[in-house]
């Protein structure tokens, strides 16, 4: 397992230590199935994903449990959490208000990507 600590960014006044990064290479993993989507309301801000942020979606992962994903309901898409533990397959909401989403008869669960990022400002 690899992980990396930034000591030092280097002078202001030279180029030193700076490098050009390109998000793109750093974030996704299949070009042709990733997509960006603003996220609205609330239900997710516990799992990290917040009403205005910018989700990145990759449509070519297979969902798994426990991961962020994006699914399709009735006629809209929604952000929730993927259980799933044998035949038990839901959508859970990180706000434990909001109740989970369970495939009624003759509904089926779409899933539309995987969330792998979330983009939020920081400043206003």
């Amino acid at each position: 397992m690899g992980s990396s600590v930034a000591i030092s960014f280097g002078s202001p006044a030279s180029e030193s230590g700076v490098t050009r990064l390109d998000l793109n290479d750093i974030l996704i993993r299949h070009p042709q199935a990733a997509f960006l989507m603003r996220i609205v309301g609330g239900s997710m801000r516990d799992a990290g994903v917040d009403d205005g942020d910018l989700a990145l979606i990759d449509r070519a992962m297979n969902a798994a449990h426990g991961q962020v994903v994006v699914a399709i309901v009735g006629d809209e898409l929604i952000c929730r959490r993927l259980h799933q533990r044998g035949a038990d397959v839901r959508l859970q909401a990180a706000d434990p208000a909001c109740p989970d989403w369970v495939a009624g008869d003759g509904e089926e669960l779409q899933i539309w990507g995987v969330v792998t990022h979330v983009i939020r400002p920081l400043a206003a």
